[in-house]
């Protein structure tokens, strides 16, 4: 298990080559902090669950918020996030959240699985975005784009594969611009296109393994205005 950190030594961004960190402090700070605009993402996720039956102990974006700021912790499974949240519990209550203790494994697990997860992906992407362009301003490098493809290890598909994930990261920001899913490796060369579509590339240089700079999809990224390698 990895070790507990406490929450104002949480990275929130992962630091890459260049050193772009932030870390979270026990406030939420200035509008224009990470923290701030994260609590502000985590409230704007639709609430799945049926608030008007039941007896529903914990807001939705404190649970979104506890499992983000675990998982930058290095905290993976729901057991380890439980514990993140246990061992921080009292300064998550000093910024307004869990009042009513820490979420259930069972708690975790509902919330996983009931989460519209292309709704979450899209507001996640809007707040990479935030401070992507922050971070890339200030870096004044042409940015370089490095789309690759992943298999997800610990999820298995009704068709018995693990799920195929492509992302767009920033070299420069270290921050993932955008994902697309596949269901089969092979299909990774059709969704790179659809990758490539959801960011802006124009200038940009981007790289790609030998599967995905196929002649579809070079023409893509021309004609999007980036520049393939």
């Amino acid at each position: 298990m990895n070790q507990i950190k406490p929450l104002d030594q949480v990275i929130l961004i992962g630091a890459n080559a260049h050193n772009h960190a932030t870390k979270v402090v026990n406030k939420f700070g200035s509008r224009d902090s990470i923290l701030y605009k994260l609590k502000e993402f985590s409230s704007s996720v639709p609430d799945f669950r049926r608030s008007d039956k039941g007896n529903i102990r914990h807001r939705l974006d404190d649970i979104i918020m506890l499992m983000i700021l675990a998982r930058a912790s290095k905290c993976v499974g729901r057991t380890e996030i439980i514990e993140f949240g246990r061992y921080n519990l009292k300064k998550f209550r000093q910024l307004g959240m869990l009042k009513n203790g820490v979420p259930s494994e069972a708690t975790l697990c509902r919330v996983e699985h009931g989460i519209d997860e292309l709704a979450l992906a899209d507001r996640m992407q809007e707040f990479a975005e935030l401070f992507h362009r922050r971070l890339y301003k200030a870096e004044g490098d042409k940015e370089i784009i490095c789309v690759d493809g992943k298999a997800e290890r610990g999820t298995v598909l009704d068709n018995g594969r693990n799920p195929d994930i492509v992302s767009a990261y920033s070299y420069n920001t270290g921050i993932t611009l955008a994902t697309e899913a596949c269901r089969e490796k092979s299909n990774e060369i059709k969704a790179v296109p659809r990758l490539i579509d959801k960011i802006n590339i124009s200038g940009k240089i981007v790289t790609a393994d030998a599967m995905s700079m196929q002649k579809c999809i070079i023409d893509r990224i021309r004609e999007n205005g980036g520049i393939s390698l």
